[in-house]
């Protein structure tokens, strides 16, 4: 599978959950349950690839000091939960990791946890 499709099938699926409320994981299954099984697989090898892309320290060290720590298992979720974020995201995270800093999420969840402790 060419990345270019494994994006389109990522941001069909991003899309999809955020139109019915589901979860991302759940609609990413139904969807890929539709496709023949070497699609499947090809998919399968792409997100690897995907995923072994930022398996790199300067990513690890980012994941680190967002949640406060980060075990082996979480960088591999932390890993995933970049790739669920799209594309654009997943390009920028792979560029400079310090800039999911930025990303709408993150933002919000530090301003919900510093009001919290002021």
């Amino acid at each position: 599978m060419d990345v270019d499709r494994f994006w389109q099938l990522i941001e069909t699926a991003r899309a999809s959950a955020a139109t019915v409320g589901k979860p991302l994981d759940e609609v990413m299954v139904s969807l890929l349950a539709e496709r023949p099984s070497q699609e499947i697989l090809a998919y399968a090898a792409r997100f690897d690839a995907v995923h072994d892309g930022l398996y790199r320290w300067d990513v690890w060290a980012a994941a680190y000091l967002m949640g406060g720590g980060c075990s082996d298992d979480s960088f591999i979720d932390f890993r995933a939960g970049v790739i669920a974020l799209g594309r654009e995201w997943y390009e920028r995270t792979a560029a400079d990791p310090d800039s999911l800093a930025g990303h709408p999420a993150v933002v919000a969840y530090r301003d919900e946890a510093c009001s919290t402790r002021t």
